[in-house]
């Protein structure tokens, strides 16, 4: 297994605030998991693992299945109306080998074996997401606006193949953007992040930015999550189970300050 976890939370991430149109100024922590392309596994399990781990109402998602994959003269671009909003391609039009169409919009794919790293998440689960997935199509980024889905307060989704020609990639939620997630390091082609992202109130309307700061360097999201989550509560053995090691912990530190 090769997959590495990386976070950004801690105090800056905690006091970071956005504008929303329902609640004013919210919080926003972003969770980011990376794992190589041999390890898609671990990627699923990981979205798994969220989803056990939370009591989820009003769940919105989305794979792009509905969609028309690019079958070499046309397919489904800058998709709006899907199961979690609409999006589009922003920033410097894409150029690159892997660019279909005229390059200027966002592409739906469903083509796994393309050389450039792009690829649904799904290899080996298909009961995870589907085959198609959507494409910057080597534009600088996606524009991502969740609207008219109802209160949400948590946002996931994979994204495949960032940062593999040494764009700095960032995601942007409402006013606050995290900056070159990837690191200064050129990463494996194919590389997949699972990203989770929570809001400490819920809004109904939000705008998220994810890019890199240049074109022709592609990348993919699948497996799109929105939903209002709260964490799965304990069971009751359980949350005495906690009590008594956290009160045992309590008792050896108060007699360890006693003997110093």
């Amino acid at each position: 297994m090769t997959s590495i976890r990386a976070y950004v939370r801690g105090a800056v991430a905690a006091a970071v605030l956005f504008s929303a149109s329902t609640a004013g100024a919210v919080g926003v922590s972003l969770d980011l998991q990376k794992f190589e392309r041999s390890d898609l596994v671990s990627a699923q399990g990981a979205m798994r693992n969220f989803v056990q781990g939370h009591s989820i109402s009003n769940l919105h998602y989305e794979n792009f299945e509905s969609n028309n994959a690019w079958n070499g003269s046309f397919g489904t671009t800058n998709p709006k109306n899907t199961g979690v909003g609409n999006f589009k391609a922003y920033g410097a039009t894409g150029s690159g080998h892997s660019v279909v169409g005229d390059g200027a919009s966002l592409a739906v794919r469903n083509d796994a074996a393309m050389p450039w790293g792009r690829y649904h998440a799904n290899t080996p689960n298909q009961s995870i997401v589907g085959g198609n997935w959507l494409d910057s199509n080597d534009n600088q980024g996606i524009k991502w606006r969740i609207k008219d889905k109802g209160e949400f307060n948590a946002i996931s989704f994979f994204v495949v193949d960032a940062a593999d020609v040494g764009g700095k990639f960032s995601i942007k939620v409402g006013d606050k953007k995290f900056s070159n997630l990837a690191g200064n390091t050129r990463l494996s082609n194919g590389n997949i992040h699972y990203v989770t992202i929570m809001l400490d109130e819920a809004v109904d309307d939000l705008t998220i930015k994810m890019g890199h700061n240049r074109n022709n360097d592609g990348f993919g999201i699948d497996g799109v999550m929105v939903a209002k989550v709260a964490p799965v509560p304990l069971p009751p053995a359980a949350a005495l189970l906690f009590t008594g090691v956290a009160a045992l912990a309590g008792i050896r530190y108060r007699r360890k300050s006693a003997k110093a």
